[in-house]
């Protein structure tokens, strides 16, 4: 009978051990307002990456007029996380289409409304919270007025 004693507290355990469960980091959900020069910027995507010692996915969001919101599922992880925001540019056709491009004749693309310290060179950190309903708005003061260059 101790054989069978020892069956029985092992599927005991192994009950009790998590399984295939939920794993991962924790996310929380968020959303807010992005404004440029006091409008609301039309389109674009806002990232959130997770600051050290904070680990996990960095993940995004597309804004459409001025608002983003992200679920919890898919959220950003709970903690510190630095935050970009990009401006989708009218260029008259898709991004990676290298022919319409090329066709540009080497003309500066569009000024981009978001300087760098608000996306490539961006010291902005929030702290997403566990169990709350994140808000985090971004007013960018002015909007950027020099061209961005392609870089080869």
């Amino acid at each position: 009978m101790p054989r069978i004693s020892q069956i029985l507290l092992l599927a005991a355990i192994s009950l009790a051990v998590p399984g295939c469960g939920k794993s991962g980091p924790v996310r929380a959900p968020i959303q807010g307002k992005i404004t440029v020069g006091g409008q609301p910027l039309a389109k674009g995507r806002i990232l959130f990456t997770p600051v050290a010692p904070n680990q996990g996915p960095a993940t995004s969001a597309v804004i459409a007029e001025g608002v983003y919101s992200i679920p919890q599922n898919e959220g950003p992880v709970v903690g510190k996380n630095r935050v970009e925001v990009e401006a989708d540019l009218n260029l008259g056709f898709a991004l990676d289409d290298e022919a319409a491009f090329a066709k540009r004749g080497g003309n500066p693309l569009p000024p981009n409304p978001i300087p760098p310290q608000f996306n490539r060179e961006s010291q902005l950190v929030v702290e997403v919270k566990r169990g709350e309903e994140n808000t985090y708005d971004v007013t960018v003061p002015t909007a950027r007025h020099t061209a961005a260059r392609p870089s080869y």
